[in-house]
């Protein structure tokens, strides 16, 4: 998650003449909390905190997208690990790390809708905050925290509702006590990523996402932020879930094209883990090609410069730059190891506090 716009206090100052300096979009009640008691523990936690080698890499998310982004990082080898450069080393480029998956099973759309924003919003910093800490539970009941795990180097943030409801407050709140603990989310580095390599302020821009977000409005709504960040009044963006498991690009056109465009698309966002990026790339130079129909139909759908963009690649290899830069790798020549922990709501607790269980906890 690329850093948001920081707004020029999170507290109501009063300066020399009474007068007052005033949030431009105002942060939940629990990051003014925690702001505004240097005791508190949270606050201490986070203050001028930085990632150290020996920490996990912390997954956010559904259950499928962790498991799926876990995997993916488990197996990754694209880059030496000596120097770095693009080539695949029989060693996983992340290898000795450990990945920390907090999965929840019910959707965040159905928090939303029952709950309200801040509700979701709130609950994204708490599993934030529950990644850097140290504290882990061995049951639901466990009032004390009888267990520990390492705090997170990375908190990446794997689902788009986590990102548009939480992200800026879990920004302002690590920005306000210096936290360095980078917080991803990929689907704004896609975005991100797509205006940088596309070069243009009118960007067309495809997302092809999983079917349960299909005519939600959520990718709709992040990418009219992030354009609107960039001054880019005429970009645009389509958004149709994966339907099936073959010939996806070409649903995808024909899709775009009943629903009346015609200007070509820059770049597809393929944030739908189960789909096939290599395959949807062959299906691209099906339809391109000259030797087929479909080059004087669905081929002019798609500019002379287009490009694909997926989920795994943009924060695999963000993650790896992070910490090739910022020699954050544990050197350990070892399989990367992946633990599961569950968020449940702390006992007795009126506030939504939660704790984390081991995800193989199963109820007596």
């Amino acid at each position: 998650m690329k850093a948001r716009f920081f707004l020029l206090t999170l507290l109501l100052l009063p300066v020399a003449c009474n007068r007052q300096v005033v949030e431009t979009r105002p942060t939940i009640p629990l990051v003014r909390e925690i702001i505004a008691d240097r005791s508190d523990s949270r606050a201490q936690m986070l203050r001028e905190r930085v990632s150290v080698p020996l920490s996990d890499i912390t997954i956010i998310g559904s259950e499928f997208a962790c498991d799926r982004l876990a995997e993916g990082f488990s197996f990754r080898d694209k880059q030496d690990n000596v120097d770095a450069r693009v080539s695949v080393d029989g060693l996983p480029d992340y290898a000795g790390e450990t990945f920390v998956c907090i999965e929840d099973v019910e959707p965040y759309a159905d928090v939303l809708a029952r709950d309200g924003a801040e509700a979701l919003r709130q609950q994204t910093l708490l599993r934030v905050l529950a990644a850097v800490d140290t504290v882990a539970h061995i049951s639901p009941y466990d009032m004390e925290g009888l267990s520990v795990k390492p705090t997170s180097k990375i908190v990446v943030l794997a689902d788009p509702y986590l990102c548009e409801y939480g992200g800026f407050d879990v920004d302002t709140l690590f920005r306000s006590l210096d936290c360095r603990i980078p917080v991803f989310s990929p689907i704004e580095q896609m975005i991100d990523q797509a205006f940088e390599l596309g070069g243009r302020w009118d960007l067309s821009v495809g997302i092809l996402c999983a079917p349960q977000y299909d005519s939600t409005g959520i990718y709709e709504k992040i990418f009219a932020r992030k354009a609107a960040e960039r001054g880019s009044k005429g970009a645009s963006c389509v958004v149709f879930g994966a339907e099936r498991r073959d010939s996806v690009l070409y649903d995808f056109l024909n899709r775009y094209q009943a629903a009346g465009h015609a200007k070509p698309l820059d770049v597809i966002l393929v944030d739908d883990l189960s789909v096939d990026v290599d395959l949807i790339k062959t299906e691209l130079a099906e339809i391109v090609s000259v030797m087929n129909e479909s080059s004087m139909t669905l081929g002019r759908l798609v500019s002379r410069n287009f490009f694909f963009l997926d989920t795994f690649e943009t924060v695999s290899g963000q993650c790896y730059s992070f910490l090739r830069a910022n020699n954050l790798f544990t050197h350990n020549i070892a399989k990367p190891q992946v633990t599961f922990f569950r968020p449940v709501r702390k006992p007795e607790s009126v506030d939504g506090s939660i704790i984390l269980i081991p995800g193989s906890y199963v109820q007596n």
